[in-house]
């Protein structure tokens, strides 16, 4: 079957044992290939180009299908416009590609990418390069580009979604000089909805994405797909496939979490989200950005005194259990 990020395969337990043994082998070779690319890429004799072209061979086997619900916008009327349709709409899901790096004091930002429901997913190229010419590819825009834009999103109040916001908040603020808190953190979201097993710094977006609204799908992250090879001088037709459907995914996932949090059980949850941890991302990106000074020695002084009410009330626990312990017992 096909899936979002490429052909899925499945055995059908009503075929017969050599047939199944037939696609099992298939996905063994399939894998051996990859793994053998893998190698191939990292190889010290290859060209960047000779990495470029088999990267780009790689993405469009696994991604291929997004070409035609991707665009690359490249001028900016094109941008205004998706701005619009988003002001018309009244959502959009936000989300940044870097130079390789997820340090957003010293990062660059390759492209932003965005989506409005009802719109194809979309990847908007800043810093790529040319590999010959070492210089910015033509028909790409700006920083202020951006800046711009952004402010008409929140000008009108347009609900912004985002994934890990803090990380795209703190790389929006350096690079494009404007704060654009978002209204809903999937990730925050997750973490409501289940703190134990969304916890792991390992859950992604894919991840949630597969395992909440489509099993299916194949899980890829961007290291695989462009794996020894500085994201800047891959083509942003190429690269967009990858990073514009980030935000769509994004979309997906807050529908979900959405319908979650909309049930009447669930009220008080809502309230905590929308009220208290949705606020957070912006001011701890802030303090981040900022830096914080701490004042150890009122710090210590805080620790002394908790501690010590925390040794006092298990103190006063225990007590109250001795007294009831024959009750227990019996």
């Amino acid at each position: 079957m096909e899936g979002l990020f490429g052909t899925d395969f499945e055995i059908d337990i009503t075929k017969t044992k050599a047939e199944a043994k037939k696609i099992a082998k298939k996905l063994e070779q399939e894998k051996q290939i990859e793994e053998n690319t893998s190698k191939y890429l990292k190889s010290k004799s290859l060209s960047i180009q000779e990495r470029l072209d088999i990267i780009k061979d790689k993405v469009l086997n696994v991604l291929g299908k997004q070409v035609e619900n991707t665009i690359c916008i490249r001028t900016l009327n094109e941008f205004k416009n998706y701005i619009d349709n988003a002001i018309k709409t009244g959502i959009i899901a936000v989300d940044t590609e870097t130079n390789n790096t997820t340090d957003p004091m010293n990062c660059e930002m390759m492209g932003l990418c965005l989506y409005v429901p009802g719109e194809k997913q979309a990847y908007i190229p800043i810093n790529h390069i040319d590999l010959n010419t070492k210089q910015l590819l033509p028909n790409q825009l700006t920083y202020t580009d951006c800046r711009n834009q952004l402010q008409r999103v929140l000008d009108n109040k347009v609900y912004i979604l985002m994934h890990n916001g803090k990380f795209d908040y703190e790389v929006i603020k350096k690079t494009c000089n404007i704060e654009i808190p978002p209204d809903w953190d999937t990730l925050i979201g997750a973490r409501l909805i289940d703190e134990n097993k969304y916890a792991d710094k390992r859950v992604g977006l894919k991840y949630l994405y597969t395992t909440e609204i489509d099993p299916t799908q194949e899980k890829y992250s961007i290291d695989e797909l462009f794996e020894s090879i500085p994201y800047k001088y891959v083509q942003p037709d190429i690269f967009a496939l990858y990073a514009a459907t980030d935000s769509m995914i994004t979309y997906k996932v807050y529908l979900w979490e959405k319908e979650y949090f909309d049930k009447p059980e669930n009220k008080k949850l809502k309230w905590l989200a929308e009220n208290i941890e949705m606020p957070i991302v912006s001011v701890t990106a802030k303090m981040e950005l900022r830096g914080v000074t701490i004042d150890q020695t009122f710090a210590q002084r805080l620790k002394d005194k908790y501690n010590k009410k925390l040794i006092d009330i298990d103190t006063q626990i225990n007590i109250e259990l001795e007294k009831i312990k024959p009750q227990i017992n019996s």
